[in-house]
């Protein structure tokens, strides 16, 4: 789940945004001694800002395994029919798939993840691999990177949805396919410069972009009590200038614009869903004085409290 949402949160430029997603459709193929591969493909009704991302996460070798490569996925345009009788490539009253009025947009989440014997057979005999620069790059660490997927590799994640291999054969297709898209991104891996796709090179190491999600969580299990971004930073052992640089680059927001936002949200939930009073919410969500809390909530909303009551 921590994964799905990473990827969500590059793909979707307003995080809250991804609260619309609805879970239509997901599949599992383990391909023994070869790859895992998964898709989870989500609907949604509104209109969604989806950008096309690729994560590349790497796992070097450690304790006599094998390095392991994972390749993540969030890809828009695909979509998918409610209609029972239709399949991806034809709608049930005879029109071709694009025509089908009965579907809706989809944003469809695709992971790869190369198992270590597998990755070690691909080894054998050669000095200068792909593997040998992730490791070169990574420092022998274990790290994540994000690249835009190129034409090709957008056109491969097409075919591992779309097709009609059943058993042994789709074992042999996702297989041939998954190769192609370690090819294409270990070609992009090169020539990607990271720095310009986050603007801090230090996000490209898991454990500082874990440190990140975790100051996220943080702020979303107390909104009714703020932190400081002096106290966060030491909770999550960051320093306060990475902590504030590498959460704007990952989430698109400051934390303080996020955290707002959210516990905005929350008032809002329970003003209108739950028919708190303002005083009640107010504290709730930690605000001593109505007036305060009144004017940060029209700042985000809009309205005044007692409006949203009454609407």
């Amino acid at each position: 789940m921590k994964e799905i949402q990473d990827l969500l949160a590059l793909a979707i430029s307003q995080p809250a945004m991804s609260d619309q997603l609805q879970l239509a459709e997901q599949d599992s193929v383990m391909v023994p001694d070869c790859i895992d591969f998964t898709l989870q493909r989500f609907t949604y009704e509104k209109p969604l800002p989806v950008e096309d991302v690729a994560m590349v996460v790497y796992e070097p070798a450690k304790n006599g395994k094998a390095a392991a490569i994972e390749l993540r996925y969030c890809v828009s345009g695909n979509r998918y029919c409610t209609n029972p009788g239709c399949t991806d490539q034809l709608c049930s009253d005879g029109k071709k798939s694009e025509d089908c009025k009965e579907k809706k947009s989809s944003v469809d989440l695709i992971t790869v993840r190369f198992q270590p014997l597998f990755i070690q057979g691909l080894q054998k005999g050669n000095t200068s691999t792909t593997f040998t620069i992730f490791e070169a790059s990574a420092k022998k660490k274990p790290f994540v990177k994000t690249i835009q997927p190129c034409t090709k590799s957008k056109a491969v994640l097409e075919q591992m949805v779309h097709h009609n291999y059943e058993g042994v054969l789709k074992n042999i297709f996702l297989q041939s396919r998954a190769l192609d898209l370690l090819l294409y991104s270990s070609d992009q891996f090169i020539q990607n410069d990271t720095e310009e796709r986050y603007g801090c090179r230090f996000l490209t190491q898991l454990e500082d972009r874990e440190k990140i999600t975790k100051a996220r969580n943080i702020l979303l299990e107390q909104l009714d009590s703020p932190i400081t971004i002096r106290d966060l930073a030491r909770r999550v052992a960051m320093n306060e200038c990475y902590l504030k640089k590498g959460f704007k680059a990952v989430y698109g927001t400051t934390i303080y614009d996020y955290f707002q936002k959210e516990r905005m949200e929350k008032a809002r939930g329970l003003l209108y869903e739950k028919g708190l009073s303002v005083s009640e919410v107010a504290i709730m969500m930690g605000y001593s004085c109505i007036s305060h809390f009144s004017t940060a909530f029209k700042k985000h909303t809009g309205l005044k409290p007692c409006e949203l009551l009454f609407r």
